[in-house]
């Protein structure tokens, strides 16, 4: 069995214990995820099983959109609505509807740097940064560039148990912790912020409409139907060039060797090489030649 699987990740369900329940459904070991969600955040994770665990960082570099809400007037440890909260006053002219609208648009199409925050799963020095902050240790966190494709304002701010809020859209680059964005948000308009809920809508062509629940799943499973799991080489097909291979070519790869690249493309650019209609290695091209960087198999 092996493929990708679009899943619905739920609210109080880590990206993990996703992981953990596939495994018992499926009867499989060899399962993992790319782009892990927060507990509390639901939407699209994608899942790699069998050979699809080998392509799911290609997967998880795609372009991500998030339907979120950030809600004023609050600091939190963990940049989000459900870590530890101290409300902090502000000037109530700083919070207006057409310069959260300016703030939105201004960072709409930017690139910025962001620190993640240390309640997250990055790693510095061997630990996880929520590691090192649930034993009140501050370390130095790496600086990250991202990339906003898109933001925008989905519901105008409006007075919900106790605070301000507004629902955005955005659409951004790997490695963009949504969290830091609303609070990035705040700074801007001299406002404190949070992030309030928080939905992953779409990850490259994956999309929340098309992501199952895992008691639909469970419920496919139980009358033998696969159809939820995509093949690795339809779920790759936005994420990197394909190429045919021969058999001449394929001996080559298979051995070790390079083969000419035939595309016009630019150096370091990734493919997908293609065997008997099966996905079965990771190429990069240099200087117009392609080396195998991951064998994947049939």
């Amino acid at each position: 069995m092996n493929g990708i699987i679009n899943v619905y990740k739920e609210k109080g369900m880590t990206s993990h214990d996703v992981i953990h329940k596939l495994r018992k459904i499926l009867g499989l070991k060899k399962i993992g995820h790319a782009g892990t969600l927060d507990p509390e955040a639901e939407g699209v994770l994608i899942v790699g099983v069998g050979n699809g665990t080998r392509v799911l960082e290609y997967i998880g570099d795609g372009y991500k959109v998030y339907q979120g809400e950030v809600v004023f007037g609050i600091e939190s440890d963990t940049e989000d609505i459900h870590g530890s909260l101290k409300e902090v006053d502000y000037l109530e002219e700083s919070l207006d509807e057409y310069k959260l609208r300016d703030v939105c648009e201004h960072l709409s199409g930017t690139s910025i740097t962001q620190k993640p925050p240390m309640y997250s799963s990055v790693k510095v020095k061997g630990r996880k940064l929520y590691q090192y902050a649930r034993a009140g240790i501050e370390v130095e966190r790496p600086i990250r560039n991202i990339d906003i494709m898109k933001l925008s304002l989905t519901k105008n701010l409006h007075f919900f148990d106790g605070f301000w809020r507004a629902d955005f859209i955005a659409g951004v680059s790997k490695g963009t912790y949504i969290r830091t964005l609303c609070v990035h948000i705040g700074d801007l308009l001299g406002v404190p912020a949070v992030m309030g809920n928080l939905t992953r809508v779409q990850v490259g062509q994956f999309m929340l409409k098309d992501s199952m629940k895992l008691d639909v799943i469970a419920e496919m499973v139980s009358i033998k139907d696969t159809k939820f799991i995509l093949p690795i080489r339809e779920a790759i097909v936005e994420q990197m060039v394909q190429i045919e291979l021969d058999e001449d070519s394929y001996l080559k790869i298979r051995q070790g060797q390079k083969i000419e690249n035939k595309f016009t493309v630019e150096n370091q650019t990734i493919f997908a090489g293609i065997y008997h209609d099966n996905l079965v290695c990771i190429l990069k091209n240099a200087d117009g030649i392609l080396r195998i960087i991951k064998n994947v198999g049939v």
